[in-house]
């Protein structure tokens, strides 16, 4: 689905080159949660950002199914991350006052009758075991309500690609390795890969592929993992509120 293919990316601070990535190597297949760990400043949002075609890198391809992004325009990537590619964006809406259902169905009315907007919108809360939040407004959820309304407001238009930069940010560690459980759930149910990045190694143990970023640098694969694969319904840990 995703291939990065000797990627390479630096920047400068003042007069200093920063290499952020070094001849980066990775495959991101459907049904797959592909995951990337590393310290600060490793270079894994630099990653995720090359990965969804928001950045372009110095050196080598990414391709999405066959197609090498920096051949499309920029309303072709407009309209491959409407359709296909989805950033999972954990800071939730711009205007806080709207109820959770409507957040979720944003990027759908523009294509979609209100009616059927609300309809998918409460269907993918639903799919992520946030349903009771969809009148909720976002100060009222806890913290993990909240990054599982993030994840259903990226898969409502049913992407193909899913990119999430440290998912489980600021969670204890049931309800983080819930949010990853369910990521590996819902690839599995539909024709999705998912790429995610976190500063820690207890996050991905519900991974598929699991690859350590350091200095710019992936190193090779830590094998497939063999976590639980049942998710249940969402329920907020006192430390998660």
């Amino acid at each position: 689905m995703l291939r990065l293919d000797a990627v390479s990316k630096s920047f400068w601070r003042g007069s200093t080159e920063i290499t952020a990535l070094r001849e980066v190597s990775l495959e991101v297949p459907a049904r797959e949660v592909v995951a990337v760990y590393g310290p600060r400043s490793a270079g894994k949002t630099t990653l995720l950002e090359i990965a969804a075609g928001l950045s372009t890198p110095d050196r080598g391809k990414v391709e999405f199914h066959g197609t090498e992004l920096s051949s499309l325009s920029r309303k072709q990537l407009a309209e491959l991350h409407r359709e296909e590619i989805a950033w999972v964006e954990r800071g939730g809406p711009k205007i806080r006052d709207l109820p959770m259902h409507v957040y979720v169905g944003l990027p759908l009315y523009r294509k979609l009758t209100h009616q059927e907007a609300r309809r998918r919108a409460v269907a993918a809360l639903d799919q992520v075991g946030a349903s009771d939040y969809a009148d909720s407004h976002w100060r009222d959820l806890p913290d993990t309500a909240r990054t599982l309304v993030a994840l259903a407001h990226a898969l409502v238009r049913r992407p193909r690609l899913l990119i999430v930069d440290d998912p489980a940010a600021g969670l204890g560690m049931i309800d983080r390795q819930h949010v990853v459980g369910l990521l590996r759930t819902l690839v599995e149910a539909d024709d999705v890969g998912v790429l995610m990045a976190s500063p820690d190694m207890p996050s991905m143990l519900h991974t598929h592929q699991v690859r350590a970023l350091t200095r710019g640098r992936l190193l090779p694969p830590a094998g497939p993992q063999d976590g639980d694969r049942t998710v249940v319904p969402f329920r907020p840990s006192p430390r998660s509120a």
